[in-house]
């Protein structure tokens, strides 16, 4: 029997998330059009009759600007030293310049790379097939696969594929469990995915989310209250929205979310709150989880 842990690893929007998701089966990891949606590294558990891979999503490698951003590149530095295996992710088009940044970073590591292209179903193969001959001739992966991580068009071969490459071991985690972070943190994670989502500009980017109350009512109803935490009082104001408008939107989004999740009713109630310069502040990001 096989197991072990899997880093995905690239740059920010590449599609990490939207991979953890498809792997597992659940929505584990916020997912948006927006890079960076990905802060804490988050850990997908899937169990295959070969054994077990512990998948862990990593927030996109980047220059930071913040106490924030470099406390995220270490979070996905940390991921990459306790892997067994890594995924690089990448889009088929132009090679990036942060792309470059990562592969002098890989060619350090001494373990099996898997190099991930993914979006192959919005991509045709011309675009598909000079990625390959770059990373080809760049360095020598253990793999070189094309996936869709929304569809799921290869996933299951990357997976029998990761299994080769993983050390005999037995199960880390019980055959059910598809992850090891609480429903406390996930709910957090699901209700900032819908600010991304839903909000423009820079906003997202100073915007955290604190559940203050995750309460079981009874066996058909969970009660939620979470603060969302903004940088600026015109976040506030653009996060509430005319007559609270955006609020109802990214809570009642958010809600359809959990009850998916947690399999039954969910009464979630928002609140907002100004946290001038979080993002740069030590103590402020000790108390948001960020340590």
């Amino acid at each position: 029997m096989k197991s072990g842990f899997v880093a995905i690893v690239g740059r920010p929007n590449v599609g990490k998330s939207t991979l953890l998701n498809q792997l597992v089966g659940e929505k584990l990891a916020g997912v948006s059009n927006k890079p960076q949606t990905t802060r804490n590294c988050i850990r997908g558990i899937v169990t295959r009759p070969q054994g077990q891979i512990v998948f862990l999503d990593t927030p996109g490698m980047h220059t930071p600007r913040d106490r924030l951003g470099r406390w995220m590149v270490k979070e996905a530095q940390t991921s990459l030293d306790g892997a067994d295996v890594v995924y690089w992710m990448v889009l088929p088009g132009e090679i990036n310049s942060h792309d470059g940044k990562i592969l002098k970073l890989v060619r350090e590591l001494k373990k099996p790379i898997y190099l991930v292209i993914n979006q192959v179903d919005r991509y045709p193969k011309p675009h598909i097939l000079p990625v390959l001959e770059y990373y080809h001739k760049a360095f020598q992966f253990q793999e070189m696969i094309p996936v869709s991580a929304l569809t799921g068009e290869q996933v299951d071969l990357l997976v029998e594929k990761t299994f080769e490459s993983l050390p005999e071991g037995s199960l880390l985690y019980a055959e059910d469990q598809i992850s090891d972070q609480n429903v406390r943190f996930l709910a957090g994670e699901l209700i900032r995915e819908k600010l991304f989502r839903y909000t423009q500009k820079e906003i997202p980017y100073g915007t955290a989310v604190i559940i203050d109350e995750f309460k079981e009512r009874d066996e058909r109803i969970t009660d939620i209250e979470a603060t969302v935490i903004v940088d600026k009082e015109s976040q506030k104001a653009i996060v509430i929205g005319k007559g609270g408008e955006m609020m109802k939107k990214i809570g009642g989004m958010a809600r359809k979310d959990l009850e998916q999740l947690l399999g039954k009713k969910v009464f979630l109630k928002l609140w907002v709150k100004t946290l001038p310069g979080w993002k740069d502040s030590k103590t402020a990001l000790g108390r948001l989880g960020y340590q």
